[in-house]
């Protein structure tokens, strides 16, 4: 005589989900918002994978730029973010000489304020910088952590795409996943 099991019909799902989360799957964002009052644009493109057993990605790379939305005297500014698994996450601008710079929920904001201000933007609006903070962070999160529509009010989100499956080139360093020629120049 064999035996069977029997499974109630809403165990199902849970089932066919256990073996679906995240296993090393790779990720790349390409996200786009506006801060109006501010006066700029963020433009993104960020990649990285989440590792089996975690929620979000500790090992990633974006390039953000900021585009000048207003007649000033603003300037284009681009920097990379690395995050890597047990360090904190390293910023540099070459456009202002900066290389290897922490960045972390103590000093992101102020040193954002900082860059934005040496490249001309006078007229940051604090809810507004905070979200871009909040926006370039989430970008090195993966899925889980990005910001999508609905989900921010100080920005306007113009772009939000994530492309989960993405392969990753894990044997190069992170600098490498992307160039630099993939994210679009400011456009008006």
């Amino acid at each position: 005589m064999t035996s069977r099991i029997i499974l109630p019909i809403h165990f199902i799902p849970l089932l066919l989900a256990a073996g679906c989360g995240p296993s090393d799957d790779g990720f790349r964002f390409h996200g786009d918002y506006e801060a109006a009052r501010s006066g700029y644009r963020i433009q993104m493109l960020s990649e990285g994978y989440v590792e089996q057993g975690h929620d979000i990605a500790r090992s990633a790379f974006a390039i953000v730029q900021f585009c000048p939305t207003r007649n000033s005297n603003a300037i284009f500014l681009r920097m990379t973010l690395t995050a890597a698994p047990d360090q904190s996450i390293r910023m540099a601008c070459r456009d202002l000489g900066l290389q290897g710079v922490e960045w972390n929920w103590k000093t992101s904001e102020g040193l954002l304020r900082g860059l934005l201000s040496s490249a001309g933007y006078r007229t940051l609006d604090p809810a507004e910088l905070l979200g871009s903070v909040k926006v370039i962070e989430s970008s090195l999160s993966g899925p889980k952590g990005v910001v999508l529509r609905g989900q921010i009010e100080s920005l306007r989100v113009l772009r939000a795409d994530i492309e989960f499956g993405y392969d990753v080139a894990k044997d190069k360093p992170p600098g490498e996943w992307i160039e630099p020629s993939e994210v679009m120049g400011c456009v008006q």
